[in-house]
């Protein structure tokens, strides 16, 4: 009984007696393990020869040194219809355009509160500046009658106070004031 051993290991054919069995009556054989031939080393190596083991390992090395990149010519999802793909691009543009106005709300809301708090606090630099500037717009002379003023529907006489400021000086078209230590002029203001 012979055995021939052909490239394939799983394939082996046994004669007998001069007929050819068939794969399907053919016993598998043991695989036959031939060592492969000996690679030289790097130049770096004193021996010039390494093991078979040291092959392998390094075959590894490069094959998981080796990157594959996919990089298709179509963004698209093979999976999505064209009409789906160009749905999902558009809720993607309107899903970033709403982010992107309610980003510009948020900074022209916070852009306000901050001038806000600006102007609020020019007001009370000027107010601990001027103090008069708290009543000053509000009191509105509508004439002057010798010494006697008309503020809104009243009259007033040197001495009195109006708003928390007191009338000092009665002129011919102009009566001074004074708040809080510091005086201001209001003229006549016929509507």
């Amino acid at each position: 009984m012979k055995k021939l051993f052909f490239a394939a290991p799983f394939l082996s054919v046994i004669l007998l007696s001069g007929a050819v069995a068939t794969a399907q009556e053919a016993v598998p054989a043991a695989p036959v393990m031939v060592p492969p031939p000996a690679v030289p080393m790097a130049s770096n190596a004193q021996e010039g020869f390494v093991t078979p083991r040291e092959t392998v390992d390094e075959a590894a090395v490069k094959k998981e040194e080796a990157k594959i990149v996919y990089n298709p010519k179509v963004q698209r999802d093979p999976t999505l219809s064209p009409d789906d793909f160009l749905l999902l691009q558009y809720r993607e543009r309107q899903r970033l355009a709403a982010e992107e106005a309610e980003r510009q709300r948020k900074l022209a809301e916070e852009r306000r509160r901050r001038e806000e708090a600006e102007r609020r606090r020019q007001l009370e630099l000027a107010l601990i500046k001027d103090p008069t500037i708290a009543v000053r717009d509000k009191i509105r002379v509508s004439g002057i009658i010798g010494k006697e003023v008309f503020i809104g529907s009243k009259i007033y006489t040197i001495g009195k106070t109006v708003r928390g400021a007191k009338i000092v000086d009665v002129r011919n078209d102009e009566v001074v004031f004074l708040y809080k230590g510091h005086k201001f002029k209001k003229k006549v203001q016929l509507r």
